[in-house]
């Protein structure tokens, strides 16, 4: 399978890994189990992910967070939803990002220590009811209007810069920027 592994910051110890999910039908079974904490990871809309860096960036972030003792929401989960979106407004945040009881193609974003990825995917994979196909194919599911509205991207940045470096340097960013 064509997942993206990849090692996050050095001073977390851990990795991110992407599986990507498409048609499936029990999104409201997934959320609940998410919800309780029964799941391991974080699933948003991958029609909000432009590239597979843009999740990695954020996961990153939301390790950092954690290893520090800083989360602003309550899992290294929900604070991948949290950096991904330019909300300080944390339910806002996990809404747009999260998966919603309609949503039919879903990235799993995974963090973990080397060598519990396999356990990790085979547990996420077990609860999805859906087809994993490779990340590869990431943007087949972007909704480039979509994430252009919701990070507020316009036609004179996209001039000089690429979709994918215009919503990673929100990312970035997020707790310098003033928003609402």
């Amino acid at each position: 399978m064509d997942d993206c592994s990849v090692e996050l910051d050095q001073e977390t110890g851990l990795y991110c890994t992407l599986r990507l999910f498409t048609g499936v039908t029990n999104t409201p079974e997934i959320r609940e189990k998410l919800v309780a904490g029964q799941l391991r990871c974080c699933m948003m809309k991958a029609s909000l992910v432009v590239d597979a860096l843009q999740a990695v960036v954020a996961a990153n972030k939301a390790a950092l967070s954690a290893k520090r003792g800083q989360l602003i929401t309550r899992t290294v989960y929900t604070e991948i939803l949290f950096y991904l979106s330019m909300s300080k407004n944390i339910s806002r945040s996990l809404a747009e990002f999260g998966i919603g009881t309609n949503d039919r193609n879903i990235l799993a974003i995974l963090i973990h220590k080397p060598g519990e990825e396999l356990s990790m995917l085979e547990e996420v994979s077990s609860n999805i009811e859906g087809e994993s196909i490779p990340i590869s194919r990431l943007q087949k599911f972007t909704d480039v209007n979509l994430i252009r509205k919701t990070y507020k991207i316009d036609e004179d940045e996209l001039r000089i810069s690429s979709l994918t470096d215009a919503v990673v340097s929100r990312i970035s960013c997020k707790e310098f920027v003033l928003s609402k």
